[in-house]
């Protein structure tokens, strides 16, 4: 009988250290890199190609995952390339044709712009602001893997044009928005109009990149805080 009492503690531990990661809040204005760091995604769905060796992108991956529960996919390999523009997400066109679970993604950011927008750059970038980043990246994966067949073509449709791209954009920043990740957002967005202002471009290399592309295209800091006061998620959590 003693022998069974001693099984079930060792169970009960056991189970709440497999479980710890699970019952951490998420829900913070300011997660700590040590906090990141101790997420991992048990089902291995992000794969980071040539990370930089201090960089905890896998981690952070693993902490944002957190907030799509209904995302459905097979794996995101994240890269680093040269690129004029900070970041896209690609999905396999052949996933198109495949379950929502089965679909793959990939998500390539630039390690150089050769410009100003260097500066908002992935690993450039705060903390905080990189969760952000992150995030809107995400927020597209989930759109695109929680819709079907059409909802695919649809998406490939929209990003031929600079009105589509940008509705895609915003759709993405609302989701991470009501997802909860508002703080996160506002310190990105903050930190790329800060950034980004006129005064701080040295030459034209890029600039026309910027304005064709980012001007003006992510949310307002102001509208950002007007949103997290009124949007249900932030009232059911303590953020802290």
């Amino acid at each position: 009988m003693r022998s069974h009492c001693v099984i079930r503690i060792f169970l009960f531990f056991g189970l709440g250290l497999s479980t710890k990661g699970f019952a951490q809040n998420i829900y913070l204005k300011y997660p700590e890199k040590a906090f990141v760091k101790s997420f991992s995604d048990p089902n291995y769905r992000v794969a980071i190609v040539n990370p930089d060796s201090t960089a905890i992108l896998e981690q952070q991956y693993a902490y944002l995952l957190r907030f799509y529960p209904n995302i459905l996919l097979k794996n995101v390999t994240v890269k680093f390339i040269k690129s004029k523009h900070p970041v896209k997400v690609n999905p396999r066109f052949s996933s198109i044709f495949k379950a929502p679970e089965q679909r793959e993604y990939k998500v390539l950011y630039s390690k150089t712009t050769s410009s100003t927008l260097d500066s908002v750059l992935l690993n450039n970038l705060s903390f905080n602001s990189q969760l952000g980043f992150i995030s809107i990246q995400l927020s597209m994966i989930e759109d695109l893997s929680t819709g079907g067949f059409f909802n695919f073509l649809y998406w490939y449709a929209r990003n031929l044009s600079k009105k589509g791209r940008r509705k895609i954009y915003h759709e993405a920043e609302h989701l991470s928005l009501e997802l909860g990740l508002g703080y996160q957002l506002y310190d990105y967005n903050t930190e790329f109009f800060r950034r980004l202002q006129i005064d701080n471009w040295q030459n034209t290399k890029g600039y026309s990149t910027y304005m064709n592309h980012y001007r003006n295209l992510p949310m307002k800091p102001a509208l950002i805080l007007n949103l997290i006061s009124d949007l249900p998620v932030y009232m059911s959590n303590s953020f802290k």
